[in-house]
Formats: structure tokens, sequence, C-alpha cells
């Protein structure tokens, strides 16, 4: 059997109220109508037989006037007319007992005292018949007059009566009321206790408990609903459980398949996990570092040692900025680790602690030694074929008044060109010795349209042979600018390279400057390809090389990053705009000489 609902209970207790009230307010109406009754009508007829009494004795005072002057014969007709009115009005309103026989009496005395009046025969005063009477009317009154005191005592006592009555009733419903209040206040609020005890257990992570059955039916359902609760969270909470210890083993293994070093330090800078990799690295055993400040760990390794200080070193530091680079001997042979320091967050406001990792760029480092011996190797080698060239340059020179106008142009530039290679040779032996940060740059008035003009003269038979088109559009209000026309127009020279290269024949290649706020734009743009977006972030790095559409990259991924080194040892930029499939725009932005 379902238990009642609430809404049934506190309708069923409101209406049984309700009840109560109209039937109380109905009883006390009616005795209050009653008792108005009853003390209307008993007032009236007592209120009539007095005044009836007070009006015969008026009627009979002329009367008595007149037997004493002589004159009843006039006087008696309209006196026994208005005394006849009021003893019949009397014995109509007849209410108190005796009354009826004192009316009648009354009645009786007056009638023989009008015939004795009437006869003239005799001159009695007849004084004490009408003492007589008046002592008749004296009693109807007292009789009528104790009758209202009577009545108004009666209605009193029905009063207090009602009240009482009244008062009862309400104080019996003022206890059905609180009673019924208690009840329902009890039946809600002790489940609802016994819910939030059980909610709270669920935030305390107590064990789950479950709610019994409910006298009410709302309270019952939500019982239900809530044990139903109960045994999902108990499931979810145990795949839970069992999810995250699978995704605990699981991030331990993979941080230990790692073959880089991590170490997790909690937010109190407690190691709470280190790999095996991070272990072989400080030096320190792994049971030993777990639950130890990574700050105080129990080891002289000078490895900790190194690693502590250079983590110190970092530590007030941008995050962008927090790594640093550590030379250790692990496995027999020199390694070379990055560390780096990040922290563990969530939001703005949220630390979990920091996580070290020590990544192993070794094979990079070697590859950046390999890297330099060769480039010091070749420029080293480039020296003897640019001896050997010089001198037959030299040779050509001496003879040059036995050339023609177009030889002697040939071997201008061939002496130009070989003193272009030689700096630049000059600069890649420095930069692979380490002897310069940066290209050295011997700065000079350059006049920026006799620098392009010079510098596409060089690739005329080369375009010519390839059949793509070379256009230059200098703006002759452009300033001269400072700079080293050598490694200048080297610049130029691998970007209209780079521009030959990629763009087919029927291709265009164009050469584009202008004055921009203070500075000077060459821009060179080709109708080739076009350079991916992925490729686009790291074209100046070096050693970067990538074939695009087939085509073959450049001998050692260098050139666009010595371009970088130089445009930037000019104090200038150079940026890339490409769409694919439609080419690319390499801008080169320099100071003027007047702004340098």
């Amino acid at each position: 059997m379902s238990p009642p609902s609430l809404r049934n209970r506190i309708r069923n207790g409101g209406l049984v109220m309700l009840a109560i009230g109209l039937v109380l307010c109905a009883l006390a109406s009616l005795e209050i109508h009653q008792l108005g009754s009853a003390i209307r009508d008993s007032l009236y007829r007592n209120y009539v037989s007095i005044d009836a009494a007070q009006h015969m004795h008026a009627a009979l005072w002329p009367v008595t006037l007149a037997l004493r002057d002589g004159d009843a014969a006039r006087i008696l007709p309209k006196s026994r007319d208005e005394f006849t009115r009021y003893i019949d009005l009397e014995r109509h309103h007849l209410t108190e007992s005796g009354e009826a026989e004192l009316a009648a009496d009354i009645a009786r005395r007056a009638s023989q005292l009008f015939v004795e009046i009437t006869d003239t025969s005799t001159n009695k005063t007849h004084n004490q018949e009408f003492a007589e009477l008046r002592e008749r009317f004296d009693q109807l009154i007292a009789i009528n007059r104790d009758a209202m005191f009577r009545a108004d005592s009666t209605s009193a006592k029905m009063g207090n009566r009602a009240t009482y009555e009244f008062a009862s009733a309400l104080i019996l419903l003022l206890a059905l009321g609180a009673t019924l209040s208690w009840t329902f206040a009890w039946s809600i609020s002790r489940p609802l206790q016994e819910l939030t005890e059980s909610l709270r257990g669920f935030g305390m992570r107590k064990p789950s408990a479950r709610l019994g059955d409910r006298r009410l039916a709302e309270i019952q359902a939500v019982t239900s609903e809530f044990n139903k609760m109960a045994e999902r969270l108990e499931h979810f909470n145990n795949l839970n459980v069992d999810r995250l210890v699978y995704e605990k083993k699981k991030t331990e293994a993979i941080i230990e398949s790692l073959e880089d070093g991590i170490v997790l330090i909690d937010s109190e800078g407690v190691v709470t996990h280190i790999n095996g990799v991070g272990a072989i690295i400080l030096g320190v055993q792994p049971n030993e570092a777990l639950g130890s400040p990574f700050d105080d760990l129990n080891s002289n390794h000078p490895h900790y040692l190194r690693v502590r200080k250079a983590l110190r070193s970092i530590e007030n530091q941008p995050l962008e900025a927090r790594r640093v680079e550590v030379d250790l001997h692990v496995r027999g042979r020199d390694h070379t680790y990055v560390l780096k320091s990040v922290s563990l967050t969530q939001g703005e406001a949220a630390y979990f602690g920091t996580i070290l990792i020590l990544q192993d760029i070794t094979y990079l480092r070697d590859k950046d030694r390999a890297r330099t011996n060769l480039i010091a190797t070749l420029s080293h080698e480039l020296n003897t074929p640019l001896t050997s060239l010089a001198l037959s340059a030299e040779l050509l020179e001496r003879g040059k008044a036995n050339l023609d106008t177009k030889q002697r142009e040939l071997l201008a530039s061939i002496n130009e060109d070989l003193a272009r290679i030689r700096a630049l040779g000059d600069d890649l032996l420095n930069l692979a010795r380490g002897e310069a940060g940066t290209i050295a740059v011997h700065a000079v008035r350059v006049n920026v349209s006799e620098l392009i003009h010079s510098v596409t003269k060089a690739f005329a038979l080369q375009f010519e042979k390839k059949h793509v088109a070379l256009a230059t559009d200098v703006d002759i209000l452009i300033s001269t600018i400072r700079a080293d026309p050598v490694k200048l127009s080297w610049v130029l020279s691998n970007l209209i390279a780079n521009g030959l290269r990629y763009t087919q024949s029927g291709g265009r290649v164009s050469i584009l400057a202008e004055s921009y706020n203070g500075k000077v734009r060459v821009k060179v743009a080709d109708t080739g390809p076009g350079i991916p977006s992925q490729i686009r972030d790291y074209l100046f790095e070096r050693y970067a090389q990538w074939p695009v559409n087939g085509v073959a990259p450049g001998s050692a991924g260098l050139g666009l990053a010595i371009v970088k080194e130089i445009v930037e040892a000019h104090g200038g930029r150079i940026f890339v705009d490409s769409i694919v499939g439609e080419g690319s725009c390499f801008t080169i932005e320099l100071l003027t000489s007047e702004t340098a």
C-alpha cells in the first residue's frame, strides 16, 4: 500500500480545519441569531404591556377629575374608548404567567366602573375602584418589568455560553492546527535532515547510507531517487577508482618509458615521482628521493648538485625562459641535457607543482659540431679554388688592354663575385670557429638602385636560359642607405637565385624597391609554387631544407639563415608572404642613411 501524499494530507487537514471553522461559525451565528430574536421578542412584548398599562392609567385619570368636577358624562366616552383599545392590546400581548388573569380582572373592574359612572342616579366618586385599578396597573407593570430583567439575565447567560462555546471551539481548532503543523513539519524535516546527513556523508567520502521508507509519498519518492543515486554513485565511484588506478599506472608507465629524465615535484617542493632515467642522470635512488624535498635530497652526487644549481639560476626567469643546458657525463660519455622547469597549473590560481624535464639533446649538439666542422672545412677548402680563380682573374686583368668591351665587363663581374665569395667564405669560417657571434658589417653609403642593377645584371643570362622574366621597379626617390654592399648584394643574389630555382619556365621574378616610413623596402617576388604554412615558420632556421613541388632544395640549408643574419646585422628585418600556388614575396626592411 502506497503512503499518502503530502499534498493530500495538507489538503485534507486544511479541509478538516475549514469544516470545523464553518461549523463553529454556523453554530455561533445560529445561537447569536436566536439570542437576538429572543431578546427582541421579549422586550417588545413586555414593553407593549407596560405601555398599555400606562395608557390605561392615563385614560382613567381624566375620568377621576371629571367625577370630581361633575363633568363625567362628557369625558367618559372618550376615556372609555381609549381604555378599551389599550386593554384589548394588552390581552393580545400576554407574555408572563398571571398576566392574563390580571388583564381580565382589570377589564372586568373597568367595565363595572364605567357602568356605574354612566349611571347618573348616584353621585359616588368611586375613589376606591380607581385605587384598586391603579394597583392592578402597577402589578401589570411590575410583572412585565420583572420579565424584562429576567430576559436580560437570560440573554447575558446565553451570550456567555456562546462565548465559552466559541472560545472552546477556537482552542480546539488551534490545537488541531498546531498538531497538524507539528506533524507535517516533523514528517518533512526529519527525512530532510537524514537526507542532508547522507549527502554530507557523500561529500566526506563516508560509506554511502540508504534511507528507509517514509510515510509521505513525496518524501518516499525523494528517498527512492536518493537510494538509486547512491547506488549509481557507488558504482561510478568504483569505476572511477579503478580508472584512476589504471590511468596512474599508465602515466607512470609512460613516464618510465621516456628517454628524458622526469621529476615531478608537488606544490610543497616534495618529489612525488622520478623515472629511472631521471634517477640515473641525477645520481640518486628513486626510493630515497620520493617523499623528500628536491632542494634537500640526501645526495652529494655532482650531477644532482649541478642540476639543483642550474634550477636555482632560472627560477626567477619568465616561463618561456626557464631552460638551461647542462653537460653531464652519463653512461660512459658526455651528454648535453636541456633542463626545463614547467609549472603545473589550472587556470590562474590553482598550482599543483612543477615538472622538471632533463631532455637529452646530445645528438643535436653532435650534429651541430659535425655541421660546424663541415662548414669550416668547406670554407677552408674554398680558398684553394678561389686563390686559383683570383690568380687567373689577375692575369686577365693585366692583359685587359687586349680585351674588348664585353670581355672587360665579364672580367669586372668575375672580380666582384670573387670578392663576395671570399668575404662570405671568411664570415663562414669565423662563424664556424666561433670567433664572431654575428656576421661583421662594413657599412658605407650604398645606392640601392645601382646595387639592384648590378646584382640583376649578373643573373640576366640565367633568366634568359630558363625563360623566366626578370623585372625591376625601383623608386627614383629612394635615399641611399648605410650597408655592406658585398653582403647586401649576396642577400639579393640568394633571394633572386631562390626565386629563379622555384619558378617554372614562363614565370616571373620581380624586384621592387620603395621608401616606407623612413625605411627602404626591397621585395623579391616570384610566381613559383608558394611556401606551405608548416614550412614558413621554420624557413629562416639553419639547415632547414624542404623540397617544394619536386624542386630540389639548396645545398646545405644555410642560405636563408645567413640572409637573415646579414639583414639583422644591418639593423633590419626580413619576412615572407606566400600563397600556395601563386608564389612568394620576400621583403627586406632597412634603415635609410638619414635614420641609420
